[in-house]
This record gives structure tokens, sequence and C-alpha cells, in this order.
């Protein structure tokens, strides 16, 4: 495998995209099929990761994407991201970016728009399957996250300090998302500010990324699930590729802090009435993951191991609409490149769940009452990724 999956000589690769005027197209897509061996007792469907169940599914990993760059001017651009992907058993397309870019100096670019906060090592290209080995992100860190994009601005000030590049990018913004397994809730993350600071050369990249956020759920329906807190998620990552070994690692720490609210509504299973009847951290628990990957190139083959964990501790009473997880997954992968712009990735995952009342890790069970058939289990992800 050449060093594709390191985003500078990615982002290079796009330059063959073709160009009208000053519009630039750069374009990728992903298709592939997962499935998995976990059902529950009453032979009902485990979901994992939004799509994939037992049955061979293509929805899950299959997405086409569209990036448009506009000159505006010599030192101004409009940036856009298109997305298509799988949302409930279907395909939906979604602006994932679209924000201003201006140079305000040679080291210092303004953005404003919706933007991807720098949160994690692959945040800018993480729906880019071709840009990293592993047909998708580990979940155990990247789970944690409250939102996918915001609207608002952010600083990128880039400079050098000892043979390193150093870039330090400030944010500020707000958004909103659905909230999984709740159809009538909506999350709402308020006056969120963020900072990243990445050190790099040609083989090492590391970063650490912090925010915090005011966040609030608003239920339309009759779950009472209305309640507000503050959330702070802080990343520290590193990745390398020396020598042929080829390396990922991040741990992500997300701290919950509901405001206090009258819990005397509140039953297990019942109806709240009240604002933080339901106290937020029931919704979102204090969670922590990561992972570690570790690979070698030989060729045009990447062979890779990976790691992952993720552990919550909910507070309150357990409920069944809590979003804490605890499990590990030990995932074996091979990365192979099939041209300069397609990779075929096949990948063997086992999964563990901890044993503790309520838990389903990152699985989403459709019939509460009844457990898991397997202890562990067995995930089979094949996908091939396209730049263009």
């Amino acid at each position: 495998m050449k060093r594709a999956i390191v985003p500078v000589v990615f982002l290079a690769a796009l330059n063959f995209s073709q160009q009208v005027s000053a519009i630039e197209f750069d374009g990728f897509l992903t298709a592939g099929f997962a499935i998995h061996d976990q059902t529950q007792v009453d032979k009902s469907k485990v979901v994992y990761a939004d799509e994939i169940t037992d049955d061979v599914t293509f929805l899950q990993d299959s997405k086409f994407g569209l990036q448009v760059t506009a000159d505006v001017v010599e030192d101004m651009q409009v940036v856009s991201q298109i997305l298509a992907s799988a949302e409930d058993d279907n395909y939906s397309m979604d602006v994932e970016w679209a924000y201003l870019d201006y140079a305000l100096a040679d080291s210092t670019m303004l953005r404003g728009g919706r933007i991807k906060q720098p949160v994690f090592l692959i945040s800018d290209y993480l729906e880019v399957g071709y840009a990293y080995p592993w047909i998708r992100p580990p979940a155990e860190a990247y789970s944690n996250m409250p939102v996918d994009s915001l609207i608002g601005i952010e600083l990128l000030y880039q400079t050098q300090i000892a043979g390193l590049n150093l870039g330090v990018q400030p944010y500020f913004g707000s958004n909103t998302e659905g909230v999984p397994g709740q159809a009538t809730v909506n999350f709402f993350a308020d006056n969120y500010v963020g900072i990243a600071l990445r050190l790099e050369n040609q083989y090492v990249t590391f970063q650490v990324s912090s925010f915090q956020t005011d966040v609030s759920t608003v239920d339309s329906g009759a779950g009472g699930f209305n309640s507000e807190g503050t959330a702070v998620l802080s990343v520290a990552s590193l990745s390398w590729d020396v020598a042929n070994f080829v390396g990922y690692s991040e741990y992500t720490t997300r701290d919950i802090e509901a405001d206090k609210g009258t819990l005397s509504t509140f039953t297990q299973g019942g109806a709240a009435n009240g604002f933080n009847d339901i106290p937020f951290d029931a919704l979102f628990s204090d969670q922590d993951g990561y992972y570690v990957t570790l690979g070698y190139r030989m060729g045009k083959y990447l062979p890779h191991l990976t790691f992952a964990t993720i552990d919550s501790d909910p507070a309150g009473p357990a409920t069944d609409f809590s979003q804490g997880a605890r499990q590990e997954t030990v995932t074996l992968g091979l990365r192979y490149e099939l041209n300069d712009s397609a990779a075929l990735k096949m990948e063997y995952a086992q999964i563990e769940i901890e044993d503790n009342p309520g838990n389903t890790g990152l699985f989403e069970r459709q019939s509460i009452s009844s457990a898991f058939v397997e202890d562990k289990t067995s995930l089979i992800s094949v996908a091939v990724d396209v730049i263009f």
C-alpha cells in the first residue's frame, strides 16, 4: 500500500479531479457489505452500527460523496461536500460541509458555515474510506461524538516548530441531531466551543482536542425526554507511518453533567412531565473509549489488527434508554491496493459485551426483554473504496 492513508498524500491524490474554470470536483465512493451472527432468544433482530444484522446488508458501508470547491476571489473559496448514505433502510442525501474559506494570511485561514470540527485524527475526511485502513473507524472511540458537524466558525493557524508542522484550530458554533433509538427526541448543542492542537511531520501525527457545549433534548412525543446539561469531550490521538509500520491510536473521554431537576415523576419506563424529570446523563452517560491499530505494509497489502474498548458510567437509575455502552472488539483486517485510486478491504471482528444488567454495548436490540443468543458476536465486512 502506498502512503495513501496519510492525509497530505490523500489530498494530493485528489488533484487529479476534474476542473471546470474556477470550480473543482472531487469524489469518493464506498461499496461494501457486512453481516454478524448475533440474534436474540425470541428470534428478533440485533442491529449494529445502525444497519448491520444477521442478514447481509449493503446499506451500512455503501456511500457516495462529492466535494465541490469554487474560487470566489484570490484568497477566498466556497467548499461543500454532499454525501449520499444509508438511512432507515434507504438512502438520503445530506450536505456534510458548506463553508466559506478565507485566507487572512499565508498561515491563517478563517472558515464560516457548516464545518467539520477537528475532534479526531480523521475528522476532515471521516467519510472518505480510501483515506484510512479500516472499513469504518473504530466505533468505540468515534461513537462518543454528539454531533457530526457544526454551524459556526473556525480559525486555522499553521506554522513550523523544530521541523514539525503545528496547527492550532479553535472553533465555535451550534447544531442539532436526532437521538439514536428515540425517534421523537432531538438533541441540541449550543455554545459549542472547542480547540485542536496538532503536531506532525512526514511520519508521525499527534493531536489533542477538546470541546465543551451546552446540551439539551426536546421530546415531541409522550416519552418526556426533556432535559439539559453540559457535555465535555476530550481526545488524544497519535498515528505513525515508519518503515512500513503503520499505527493509529486514540483515546476519548466524554463527561456529562446534568442540570438539576425534580425527579419526583421519574419512574423507569414511565412518563415524565417537566424539564429534567429524566436527567440528561440518563440519556447520555459518561463514556471512555480507545483503540490501537497496528499494521505492516507489504507492497500492495496492508494487514492490520485493532483492539478497541468502550466503557461507560451511567448516572442515576438504570434505564432502557441510557446510551451507555461497555464492550471490547478485536478486528483483523486486510487492505489491498487495486490501483492508485481504489482499495479492497476485508475485516473480521469479534465483539464481546461486558456482562452488566441492561448493557447491549453498541448494539440496538428490537426486543428489550429478550437476551442475546451468543456470548460473543462475529462481524464480517468487505468493501471497496474509490476516489476520483
